[in-house]
């Protein structure tokens, strides 16, 4: 629940900044990391307008994790999917997408869908658990063995 409300307070202060000031300024690996996220957004939420960089309400480098938000723009959806400085934010408009890169893998969802991005997140913080357990479990004859063969 904390995380929420960090998460939706972050959310409302970025709501003044300028995503093209704020793109310019950004590293090479962060504009590419956005760029993958506005070319997913459109594809999978993208509805008749193009989906362009808003903000980045978290950064954690050490997790390898960047949350990006992209909301829509005046521009058709048919523009190439990076991020475009001569189409503008409009704000009101629907659907607001939130895309989170974890160490190179990238999810988006839509913004109000806070339950799906919140499990994301937890995930890429703790990629060891797996599911209610943990990777490494004891068997009946308390020898450590692996949990999922995938999650090693």
């Amino acid at each position: 629940m904390r995380g929420l409300l960090l998460l939706l307070s972050a959310l409302v202060l970025l709501e003044s900044t300028d995503g093209n000031q704020q793109y310019d300024q950004l590293s090479q690996h962060d504009r590419e990391i956005i760029d993958r996220a506005i070319e997913k957004a459109n594809k999978e939420h993208g509805q008749d307008k193009h989906l362009d960089f808003f903000s980045i309400p978290v950064a954690n480098p050490d997790k390898q994790m960047l949350h990006v938000l992209l909301k829509p723009t005046s521009c058709d959806k048919m523009t190439k999917s990076v991020h475009q400085k001569d189409c503008v934010i409009k704000n009101n408009a629907r659907p607001k997408v939130y895309c989170v890169d974890c160490r190179g893998s990238m999810s988006c969802f839509p913004l109000k869908d806070t339950k799906k991005i919140n499990e994301y997140i937890s995930k890429c913080l703790n990629p060891y658990l797996v599911g209610n357990g943990h990777l490494f479990q004891i068997d009946s004859e308390d020898q450590p063995e692996t949990g999922c063969l995938g999650c090693i």
